[in-house]
């Protein structure tokens, strides 16, 4: 049998390192070999890196490029639809606004404006849309233009004019139609809401205030122009100033409701619209008035009164600006208004001084003793002021009474009472001091005459037959002394029946009022008193004491009343002869003299009559009126 070859014995733990190292080894050049083949993979994978970014941004390139191109398409497509939608309303538009009306035509603009709201807010960036965005701008802009063209087209339909052609034949001044005015107010709404209104707000202001100056401008030699010559007296109305205040209040109520037809919504728009259009037409008018005020102050003496009728004229523009507190205090026409206010002002202590240096220069009385060159002088200026009374009033309204009275008098001969100017409303105050001015003037003119001719007829050698009955005790009441009483009172009553003439027939009758005709009847009064003060004096022979005993009357006690009836009956003759040189004739102031002397006559008169008419034997020889006789002889004294 064969033998087995003896192995050498193996240690497990060397075994297992022995296999763990085979392993490692085997390991290590299995990592080494994918070492190799990624470094491998890297190299590949960064040449594959170089060949494919070209490409992939190349890629890349072409797909923006298509977007945009897509994109491109689509803006194409809008700006061509925008374009298309642009020239159809750009066509209506081109039509003009005559075919297309004002509301569409305004409604196509807004469309037009809301396109180029829409470009402009999502196509900011979009140079493709820039050309139809600078074209709807410029096509917004000619449209609007187009616009205010039409407007001042409409508001040019009114062209200048004669004023002066309207007011005569009384037709309104020219004014719009209702369309006009329903498009003019379409076209402010617009700008307006838009808030383009300056443009068209300088159009309106320039548009009307020249058509406005224009026409005025006819009148304006006219208004410069007061007399026909240096030395004519003013003719109240003839001054063209008259014409040309009445054109300006017109034209003032056409602006004010023109401004209510097309822009009554627009206060802030309206208003000072208004003002400024008015504006240059009150700076024409205060230049005219200055230039007037300064033809006054040359020409007082005959052109003075025409103050009276401009202050008027001035206050009723004045007036007429109520409803704007800046045209009624402007500057230029508050000055203007001012100084003819102080012209009008001085007219009034001028007149009163006129009235003093008229009846200084009276050097004798009338052969008539009637109606004097002042007093006709005097009530011809007072009714020349009554004629113009709303002037008057406007002038003296912020006047004091001390402002014109030149001359003081008494509260006793004076009839004026201070209670007429304190116990009013200051809207009557005006009015009666206009009153009180006129009753003033009267006044002084009667006292003044009164004064003027006692002094006269003390320098009289004979002024007046003396009654060779008659005493006259001494007066201290008025200016006249006994002696010339009766026939001063005769001579101022002739004056004051002119005066009541004039007063009955003109405007200063309803001026007066019932305090100012009172002022005169007093006046009135007081001459009548010096009509009859002979007359009165006649009584006091009836008067004295009359001595009756128990037994009855004593001869001498009827001698006594036959003296008296003897100087009552020369008394009264002589007061006939003498009183029937005086003819009144004004029957109004004959019935008041004749119903004076019988009233202080007859009654006493009568009484003494009754009480000694049985007296005597034979009456007649010593009585030689009943009462009803002596009623109808005195009634042929003042026939």
């Amino acid at each position: 049998m064969a033998t087995t070859a003896a192995r050498p014995k193996i240690d497990i733990d060397e075994a297992d390192i022995l296999v763990l190292s085979r392993g490692l080894e085997k390991s290590s050049k299995l990592t080494q070999g994918i070492n190799q083949s990624l470094g491998k993979i890297v190299e590949t994978t960064s040449q594959s890196t170089r060949l494919f970014t070209p490409i992939i941004s190349r890629n890349n390139e072409l797909t923006t490029l298509q977007r945009n191109i897509e994109s491109a398409l689509n803006s194409v497509a809008s700006v061509k639809d925008l374009a298309t939608e642009a020239a159809k309303y750009e066509n209506m538009l081109a039509k003009g606004i005559g075919e297309v009306g004002i509301k569409n035509y305004t409604r196509l603009i807004h469309k037009l404006d809301d396109m180029t709201e829409g470009i402009s807010i999502n196509n900011k960036q979009n140079a493709e849309f820039n050309g139809i965005l600078v074209h709807l701008t410029e096509l917004i802009k000619n449209s609007e233009t187009n616009l205010r063209l039409y407007f001042v087209a409409i508001l040019n339909t009114i062209k200048p004019f004669d004023p002066q052609m309207n007011m005569n034949k009384k037709i309104p001044f020219p004014y719009y139609e209702d369309q006009q005015l329903s498009e003019l107010s379409a076209i402010l709404d617009y700008f307006y809401n838009n808030s383009k209104v300056e443009a068209i707000q300088e159009s309106l202001i320039t548009e009307r205030s020249d058509t406005i100056l224009k026409s005025m401008a006819f009148l304006e030699p006219f208004a410069k122009k007061t007399t026909a010559s240096k030395n004519a007296p003013y003719e109240k109305g003839s001054s063209g100033m008259t014409s040309y205040t009445e054109a300006l209040l017109g034209f003032i109520a056409n602006e004010k409701s023109l401004m209510d037809d097309i822009c009554s919504q627009y206060m802030t728009f309206k208003e000072p619209t208004l003002e400024a259009i008015v504006k240059p037409l009150l700076k024409t008018y205060a230049r005219l008035v200055d230039y007037n005020v300064e033809s006054i102050v040359g020409n007082m003496n005959n052109i003075g009164i025409f103050s009276f009728e401009l202050v008027e004229s001035v206050q009723t523009v004045i007036k007429s600006l109520r409803f704007s507190s800046n045209l009624q205090n402007m500057d230029a026409l508050m000055q203007s208004f001012l100084k003819v206010e102080q012209i009008t002002q001085s007219l009034f202590k001028d007149a009163m001084q006129r009235v003093v240096d008229k009846v200084n220069k009276l050097s004798a009385l009338p052969n008539d003793n009637g109606v004097t060159e002042s007093t006709v002088d005097t009530m011809s200026r007072l009714r020349k002021f009554s004629e113009y009374n709303n002037g008057c009033v406007n002038a003296i309204a912020n006047m004091k009474r001390e402002d014109w009275m030149v001359a003081s008098f008494s509260a006793k001969d004076s009839t004026f009472t201070e209670s007429f100017l304190t116990n009013c409303s200051d809207n009557e105050r005006p009015v009666r001091l206009l009153s009180t001015f006129i009753n003033d003037c009267i006044d002084t003119l009667c006292l003044l005459l009164e004064k003027r001719s006692e002094k006269i007829l003390k320098h009289s050698v004979s002024s007046e037959i003396a009654s060779p009955v008659l005493g006259h005790s001494s007066s201290k009441d008025g200016f006249a002394s006994t002696k010339h009483k009766q026939r001063i009172g005769y001579f101022i009553l002739m004056n004051m029946s002119l005066i009541e003439q004039i007063v009955e027939k003109s405007t200063l009758n309803s001026l007066l009022g019932l305090e100012g005709h009172a002022r005169i009847q007093k006046l009135q009064k007081r001459y009548l008193d010096y009509m009859v003060a002979d007359w009165k004096d006649l009584t006091a022979i009836l008067m004295d004491a009359v001595f009756i005993d128990s037994t009855g009357k004593k001869s001498k006690d009827k001698e006594q009343i036959k003296e008296k009836f003897r100087k009552f009956n020369e008394g009264f003759e002589a007061l006939q002869t003498k009183t029937k040189q005086y003819r009144l004739s004004d029957p109004a102031l004959k019935k008041r003299l004749k119903s004076e002397i019988v009233s202080l006559i007859i009654p006493m008169y009568e009484r003494f009559y009754g009480r000694y008419k049985d007296s005597f034997k034979n009456p007649r020889k010593h009585i030689k009126y009943t009462p009803s006789e002596l009623t109808s002889a005195i009634d042929q004294v003042t026939r």
